[in-house]
């Protein structure tokens, strides 16, 4: 087997099976009155290209906690069989705090930064705005919370935050034991979301490392509209303009110089049309 290349043809098929789940995503969301938006990349690709940009290679959606976790309790009965929600309460494993909606019956084999192969099916991203409350010591306490089940669910300290941060994280990943460390980001995610039905405050995607100091008003997911995105409408926050200036701190309509227009996930391998729960290693060659 050759080394899989991600050509424009590849990208576009990926794309397309993208939009698929978000269909299906959608279909659910409609029917029982879950509000969402597009975000990221996604949005910036329905308001300004009508679609995907032309080199993303993948779709993000974002929901407040509260319709979260109804659309997490409703995704096993209502998605179709061969697309399952995956967070960190239906993988331990799973190193992020948002959670993905995957094609079972693809694969999507993707390196990290740090080497890492990651298995997977094609997927749709979906993060959470939480509550930040106004008081900002309770805020501070929040964002603590956030960086420590961060922390140990990425198993490693955050990037360019100082060798302060960096050492200070290496001393409690290696204090913790692992099997200490689900408790941990479980204590610490109550925490985070412990504001979800407050009337004060701001919202933060509180999931990441480069979002949790950003905030945006509260209202933010109150006023929907629809944005065509490859020739079908879906919703996106009314406010995108001021959430995608604060959210990039850039003109975000203005296109990144050509060497920067490439996908963001290094895929190494994709399978359309073959699960990944049958995928083995020894398909691929030795210098991927």
């Amino acid at each position: 087997m050759t080394v899989f290349e991600m050509t424009d043809e590849n990208l576009r098929l990926l794309q397309l099976k993208c939009l698929d789940i978000l269909l299906e995503i959608d279909k659910v969301c409609k029917q029982n009155n879950i509000d969402y938006s597009l975000v990221g990349g996604s949005a910036i690709g329905a308001v300004v290209h009508k679609g995907f940009i032309p080199w993303d290679d993948d779709i993000d959606i974002v929901m407040n906690r509260t319709n979260f976790e109804r659309f997490k309790s409703l995704s096993k009965k209502e998605l179709p069989s061969n697309l399952m929600l995956k967070d960190f309460d239906s993988d331990n494993n799973f190193n992020l705090l948002i959670a993905k909606v995957i094609d079972q019956t693809t694969t999507c084999v993707t390196k990290s930064q740090y080497g890492e192969r990651i298995v997977s099916g094609v997927f749709v991203d979906i993060s959470v705005f939480d509550i930040v409350p106004s008081n900002k010591l309770l805020a501070l306490k929040q964002l603590f919370y956030s960086n420590l089940a961060l922390l140990f669910i990425n198993k490693r300290p955050p990037e360019n935050k100082g060798k302060v941060v960096k050492y200070c994280s290496l001393i409690a990943q290696s204090i913790l034991p692992e099997k200490y460390r689900y408790n941990v980001i479980k204590y610490s995610e109550k925490k985070i979301k412990a504001y979800s039905n407050s009337k004060k405050g701001n919202l933060s995607e509180l999931v990441f490392f480069n979002t949790n100091r950003i905030h945006f008003p509260l209202d933010l997911l109150d006023n929907i509209i629809m944005v065509k995105f490859e020739n079908y409408q879906f919703p996106v926050m009314k406010n995108y303009h001021d959430y995608l200036s604060l959210r990039y701190n850039r003109d975000y309509t203005i296109l990144p110089d050509v060497e920067e227009r490439v996908p963001h996930h290094n895929i190494v391998y994709l399978d359309l049309n073959e699960g990944f729960n049958s995928f083995n290693f020894k398909q691929l060659d030795n210098n991927i």
